[in-house]
């Protein structure tokens, strides 16, 4: 009985630290985030502004994403995760601080910079997990996140109601304390071959591994089509769907669990242990479904069922992850990270923007078009499976 409740899982000690810096780092990230367009809007930003502000911390944190790999030859991974960490938290002080919007640019700048540890988290994970990447990526980067994801903007909205808006702000800087102490006990040594001229990687090499390839684009297709559909989907319940703001935001907890339960299940399959691209293409259908019910429906219960299958969203994102780590080259693989970190970020930035476009045509499009595409991803991602097992790189010793 107590080898079944471990603190690390079962997954050993170095991605069981890891497990726990995620808790920590989505528990800030999902607090403030919550907020932080309305914080905007409170300090004076108009909505044009706004929009500018939050394409700026993309466009931000895509050019640091360029350097994480070139970083992680100098330093050590965990120096770069624990610096990301303290950097955000004081950017997230600043923030609590501002009076005015224009105080908001420390936040900004320093904010982008919590991209480092995603990259460095996910090769740790990928050089430490040995044959249970799957299994191990799906705890970690799946159910960990959605645990946060679903309890951290409760005690926020706990935090504000007593305390003020600005007070979430210091709670999401405290966990990046938490994530940072995490991250300072990984192991500071990394389980690879000593550096050789065969050994260097650039982002041309590690993009033209066909099997990379394959993967990235699948991962930045299907992150882009689920996103169109999701984007805008609470003002779609408001305004066409009569549903009170209150419901809405209800109902936003719930994909944290559907998250939960089918990251838990695709760590106890031997199905999907191999097959993380079949299991990212049921959560694709799963997505499709939620889409499929909120367009036909306004009944809260069936719309409760959806959203838990929207949790499927989330779990893609994490078994795109293992399949990377599945198909990338030792040498290659940091770059590989920070190129995947960098095409789910443009898909997800991007997509809001379409999903715009398409909203004033109709409000019902944006959803019919994220299940068209997705449904129509489905068979690539399980041919991407076939032809991405056959390119699997041996865990590292």
């Amino acid at each position: 009985m107590r080898d079944r409740f471990r603190w690390d899982f079962g997954l050993g000690r170095e991605v069981g630290l890891v497990l726990w810096a995620m808790v920590c780092d989505d528990a800030a990230y999902s607090a403030f985030m919550s907020v932080w367009a309305l914080w905007m809007a409170r300090l004076g930003a108009p909505v044009t502004v706004i929009g500018l502000l939050l394409g700026a911390t993309g466009i931000l944190r895509l050019l640091v994403l360029t350097r994480a790999a070139s970083l992680t030859e100098r330093f050590a991974p965990r120096t770069l995760a624990v610096v990301s960490r303290v950097l955000l938290g004081l950017g997230l002080v600043t923030a609590g601080f501002a009076q005015h919007w224009t105080q908001l640019a420390p936040m900004l700048l320093l904010s982008a910079f919590s991209v480092l540890a995603s990259p460095v988290a996910k090769s740790h994970v990928s050089d430490h997990a040995g044959e249970n990447r799957v299994r191990a990526y799906t705890l970690v980067f799946t159910v960990a996140p959605a645990v946060s994801f679903g309890l951290s903007p409760l005690l926020a909205g706990l935090i504000i109601a007593k305390l003020g808006m600005a007070a979430v702000f210091f709670y999401s800087a405290a966990w990046c304390v938490a994530s940072a102490l995490v991250y300072w006990r990984l192991d500071a040594t990394v389980p690879r071959a000593p550096a050789t001229e065969d050994s260097r990687s650039s982002f041309r090499e590690a993009f033209a591994d066909p099997g990379v390839r394959l993967v990235l684009g699948l991962q930045a297709a299907s992150v882009f089509a689920m996103s169109v559909g999701t984007s805008l989907l609470p003002p779609f319940l408001e305004e066409v769907q009569g549903l009170h703001p209150a419901t809405i935001a209800a109902l936003g907890s719930t994909p944290a669990i559907g998250s939960i339960v089918f990251g838990l299940y695709v760590a106890r399959s031997r199905r999907f242990q191999g097959a993380p691209l079949a299991a990212a293409a049921l959560c694709t259908v799963f997505v499709s479904a939620s889409l499929a019910v909120c367009l036909s429906t306004n009944l809260v219960w069936l719309l409760a069922v959806a959203f838990l299958a929207r949790g499927g969203f989330l779990s893609a994102w994490g078994l795109f992850g293992a399949a990377l780590a599945e198909v990338a080259p030792d040498r290659h693989r940091m770059r590989v990270f920070s190129l995947g970190d960098m095409g789910t970020n443009l898909a997800f930035w991007c997509a809001p923007i379409l999903s715009g476009q398409l909203y004033a045509i109709a409000p019902q499009t944006p959803l019919l078009a994220s299940i068209a595409v997705s449904l129509a991803l489905v068979p690539l991602l399980l041919a991407g499976q076939r032809r991405a097992g056959s390119m699997r790189v041996a865990p590292a010793a």
